[in-house]
């Protein structure tokens, strides 16, 4: 994936919306996938790392995305994605990567995003774990069945769904919980440069400044992602004026959907913004 996309689903339980918003967001470092605003409220994650290069890029895994979904995230369910089993030749060679290859206590599932196989099955076992962790934590009975109430919608069984996982006998628990965040000493400031009277005030006013270049920093990306789109918009615009009447119509058709995954990568810009801000300001209300 290059940059971000969103995708959304609907489902119907007991009379309910339960409405899944699907965030994939891209693995290039040039479009900074790890900035802060990419795992807050985050409910249920995959990791996914390349079977072909799995020295390469499991690691990245473990050492990137898991640490800022285990400190940006209040609690999340997580699992571990091994994709292009479609081009691993042997069963052998599969399992070889499966047991050698995998992140200490956490699931594994094998998919092929290529041919399908397990992928559709992999969105069904996440959604159902998190209902079925959501309800551990319900006091109205009003929502009470909804992981049985989907297993039903989707005519499968729990065991079904866990066979997906190659190493269960491994895993403690599916969720990640985040550790406490460092807590900022709270001092007013009146100037660009405040008077400090400790090392440990000192500490704390360069990590304030830090936080706050990041969050300008991370604000600057999300503004360039706008002007890129819209960049993106003015050529579909051109395409289309360029189009034969006799094809106007698929194009037009094309154009559309284009069109509505750039509104919901707007909507999700948004949000982050807005996100952002409001940590922004958080942080600088624990340093007044």
């Amino acid at each position: 994936t290059i940059g971000s996309s969103i995708a959304r689903k609907e489902f119907m339980l007991k009379n309910i919306a339960i409405k899944v918003n699907i965030w994939d967001i891209g693995g290039q470092k040039s479009f900074n996938p790890l900035n802060p605003v990419f795992f807050t409220n985050v409910d249920a994650a995959f990791l996914v790392f390349d079977l072909t290069q799995p020295k390469e890029t499991l690691p990245e895994l473990e050492i990137d995305y898991l640490t800022n979904l285990s400190k940006y995230t209040n609690e999340c369910i997580a699992f571990v994605i091994g994709n292009k089993s479609d081009l691993i030749s042997t069963k052998k060679e599969l399992e070889n990567i499966a047991n050698h290859y995998k992140i200490k206590n956490l699931p594994l599932i094998l998919i092929s995003a290529k041919t399908q196989e397990n992928l559709y099955d992999a969105f069904d076992l996440i959604i159902f774990s998190f209902l079925k962790e959501w309800e551990k934590g319900l006091t109205s009975k009003k929502f009470h069945g909804i992981s049985k109430e989907f297993l039903n919608l989707i005519n499968k069984t729990e065991e079904q769904l866990k066979d997906l996982f190659v190493n269960l006998g491994d895993v403690d628990s599916i969720l990640i919980s985040s550790k406490a965040a460092p807590q900022l000493t709270k001092k007013k400031i009146s100037s660009s440069v405040p008077d400090l009277n400790s090392v440990t005030e000192l500490v704390d006013y360069v990590r304030y400044k830090e936080k706050i270049e990041e969050f300008n920093k991370i604000k600057g990306q999300i503004i360039d992602s706008f002007d890129n789109k819209l960049t993106i918009i003015k050529d579909l615009i051109s395409s289309l004026k360029r189009t034969p009447i006799n094809s106007l119509i698929d194009t037009i058709d094309n154009t559309m959907e284009q069109l509505n995954d750039i509104k919901a990568d707007f909507e999700f810009n948004l949000d982050s913004l807005l996100n952002l801000e409001k940590s922004e300001k958080k942080v600088k209300e624990e340093m007044e």
